[in-house]
């Protein structure tokens, strides 16, 4: 902006637009020296008498500072003149840089990504961070006095949690309380070093309440009418089961009319219908218990809408478990298969595979060896599509549930970040969610600059603004699940 030159320096001096300029007093402020210029940031928009800490005098008069900082630095602001260090021979070249003092002190996207916006206003925003926590001292004494018992309390219930974590791992329910503790810990935490809501926490903070909101209002519903819920619950189930009945008893024909293997097909059939059996068993065991406790067991729908999502995940799962079953054995064994093929087709190219150097190396095999492994490779090659035909239908099974269960975990990242409060914030215009820096010459005689903040679009809002503790929900992608679906990797 200003050019070096062996007989002059480069000074630039950041003024608040919100600055006292028609009082008389002394600025706080500081000052850094860089390779290239230097530069006095005024981190205060009131004018005091106090000269301690202070970095200059602004008045309509000159003021021969005697009270000079520990520097040596001084600057003085008269009649729209800026002198540096008492010096007012103009043997240095002067930007002043008007900035938005409040957009800069109260923007949350700034202090956190200060890197991008350049040196200058780096270290400004972190004076204008640091001042701001250093006025709020006394609340943050009141606000650690009353939240720190209760983070006690939270990090005891975090170890408790870690504790059960071996034995409930697969629990939805679980594992989404797990997360909503982790939650309400970062939460208070924040409170108390910012000790204001933040976009982050406030975000947090309505979309919770929102949360519970809606889950009492279920919770209500669901204890109205829980003889019809049971009711459609056992209905469902027993529908499941005899739908699954039925598509063995398919199977176990001449489905879309293929010559299957009949006495491995009829065994595999069997060996499904025993699982269903015992399942079934099972949960017609477990229908008096539900109906007894159906009130304790929806009682976490009280802690939200999202809890209520996990319950339903992990209905779903208890309810096709024995889907999954089937599922498993049906991999397992095409697994094997499809192993067992290409480990004998290696044989009939003269090869083998080395686990020691993890390779395939040549090998020379004898006759009786040959026998052998075409005599193996014959008898999986011609039980490979009764196999493969379970497996299929149920993979078709698995990924469905997978794709229902990843819907309810979506809506339920959507339930922890639903970003209402940033978008009240956004509509507002409100300084905390500005993040572009707009630089403007507003007088290229007397070298001044104005910089302002402005908001930032709603979706980069929504996106910079997620909880910390909210994990993204990452799935796998549909290269990895068709290479998976392939070779019978488990889902």
């Amino acid at each position: 902006m200003i050019m070096n030159t062996s007989t002059s320096r480069n000074v630039l001096v950041f003024l608040p637009n919100t600055l006292e300029k028609n009082k008389s007093g002394y600025i706080k402020g500081c000052h850094k020296k860089f390779h290239d210029c230097e530069a006095y940031y005024i981190t205060e928009e009131i004018v005091s008498n106090n000269y301690s800490q202070c970095i200059g005098y602004i008045g309509k008069t000159y003021k021969n500072s005697k009270h000079k900082t520990a520097c040596n630095l001084f600057i003085n602001i008269f009649s729209n003149e800026i002198c540096i260090n008492n010096d007012c021979e103009r043997n240095y070249s002067v930007v002043s840089v008007v900035y938005d003092y409040k957009g800069f002190k109260h923007s949350d996207v700034v202090p956190r990504e200060c890197d991008n916006y350049g040196k200058h206003f780096k270290f400004l925003a972190e004076e204008l961070r640091n001042s701001l926590n250093g006025s709020t001292n006394g609340r943050k004494s009141l606000t650690a006095t009353v939240l720190v018992p209760v983070i006690f309390i939270v990090d005891i219930m975090l170890k408790v949690i870690q504790v059960l974590k071996p034995l409930l791992l697969y629990s939805a329910t679980f594992l989404h309380f797990e997360e909503n503790t982790v939650n309400l810990k970062w939460f208070l935490l924040d409170l108390i070093q910012k000790k204001h809501l933040s976009p982050k926490t406030g975000n947090i903070l309505v979309a919770k309440i929102i949360d519970l909101t809606i889950g009492i209002v279920l919770l209500n519903w669901c204890l109205k009418n829980e003889n019809d819920i049971l009711n459609y619950i056992q209905t469902g189930i027993e529908d499941i089961i005899t739908g699954l009945k039925g598509l063995l008893l398919y199977l176990m024909g001449s489905p879309i009319g293929l010559k299957l293997n009949h006495s491995f097909n009829n065994n595999l059939g069997k060996f499904f219908f025993y699982h269903i059996s015992l399942w079934r068993v099972f949960l017609q065991g477990t229908q008096p218990l539900l109906r007894a406790y159906f009130r304790y067991l929806v009682l976490p729908g009280a802690l939200g809408f999202s809890f209520q999502i996990a319950m339903g995940s992990d209905i779903i799962s208890i309810a096709t478990f024995h889907v999954y079953c089937i599922y498993v054995y049906a991999a397992r064994l095409f697994s094997l298969q499809i192993s067992g093929l290409m480990s004998l087709w290696r044989l009939f190219i003269g090869r083998k595979f080395n686990p020691l150097r993890q390779r395939v190396d040549s090998c020379k095999y004898t006759p009786d060896q040959l026998f052998i492994g075409t005599l193996g490779f014959t008898i999986l090659l011609f039980l490979l599509p009764t196999t493969a035909l379970y497996y299929a239908v149920f993979t078709t099974f698995r990924l469905v549930i997978l794709l229902v269960n990843g819907l309810l975990l979506r809506l339920r990242f959507f339930l922890n970040t639903l970003p209402f409060y940033v978008m009240v914030l956004w509509v507002f215009n409100s300084s905390s969610v500005a993040g572009t820096v707009h630089i403007e010459w507003k007088n290229c005689e007397e070298s001044k600059v104005e910089a302002k903040l402005k908001t930032l679009p709603l979706s980069t809002n929504v996106r910079k603004f997620i909880p910390d503790p909210v994990r993204r929900v990452e799935g796998k992608s549909f290269k990895c699940i068709f290479r998976n679906v392939l070779t019978g990797v488990l889902l």
